[in-house]
């Protein structure tokens, strides 16, 4: 049998994840008619016409239809949560990391490092190349364990971490393609859009460019190839 150690959301967080979100929609939405009641005497409040029309309807059936739709949102936030969680499956040969339905292998010759920048813990190849970047869900002594007990290269913290240098517009050791796609990014942070953010790291970590981020500015190395 192979030995292996999963790292991800136990048993007992997935149950909790699982009931409790629908539980909360459904209270939520059955006191729709008594919180909408309550909200129609306070003086200028936003939207008083909406609430005032959810008073005039049959107050069971409102409960009822808003607990279902409160259930239904509880249900997607669950799924949704569930699709956002790393798992990190290790064994003595290989990482298998598993996050949004898609599934990444990187084998044990390929690394040269592993170690977590804030909340995310970070491969290395032997040039510097980040592999992959993701937020787990298990505590960084577990996970630092974890690799060890299988001989990965565990390292408490970046072994580039001196070779980085902030980034500026049309930073002068850049080409203007890099340039470009930091700039994106740069705004992408600012913007909060996080998901636009996630892409343009990823395509620069194609062209063997490593970013940093520190209170909202982009550290850079280039990797040699």
């Amino acid at each position: 049998m192979t030995n292996k150690t999963v790292l991800g959301l136990s048993a007992g967080e997935k149950v909790i994840i699982a009931i409790i979100p629908p539980l909360l929609g459904a209270l939520l939405g059955w006191f729709v008619p008594t919180v909408a009641d309550w909200v129609i005497k306070i003086p200028f409040i936003p939207f008083e016409g909406v609430f005032k029309w959810v008073t005039t309807l049959e107050s069971d059936w409102v409960s009822i239809i808003a607990a279902i739709l409160g259930v239904l949102a509880g249900v997607f936030f669950v799924l949704h949560a569930f699709s956002e969680s790393l798992k990190i499956i290790i064994t003595d040969e290989e990482v298998k990391l598993i996050i949004k339905g898609s599934v990444k292998i990187i084998h044990k010759e390929e690394l040269s490092a592993i170690y977590m920048e804030g909340k995310h813990v970070v491969f290395l190849t032997a040039d510097g190349t980040e592999l992959f970047r993701g937020q787990p869900e298990s505590k960084k002594e577990l996970i630092s364990e974890a690799f060890r007990q299988h001989r990965y290269p565990w390292r408490e913290k970046d072994p580039f971490e001196n070779q980085y240098q902030r980034w500026v517009t049309d930073h002068p050791d850049f080409p203007p393609h890099v340039n470009a796609l930091l700039y994106a990014r740069e705004r992408a942070l600012k913007n909060e859009e996080t998901d636009e953010a996630k892409v343009l790291r990823k395509d620069l970590a194609d062209l063997g460019v490593v970013i940093r981020d520190e209170d909202h500015r982009q550290y850079v190395r280039v990797v040699e190839r």
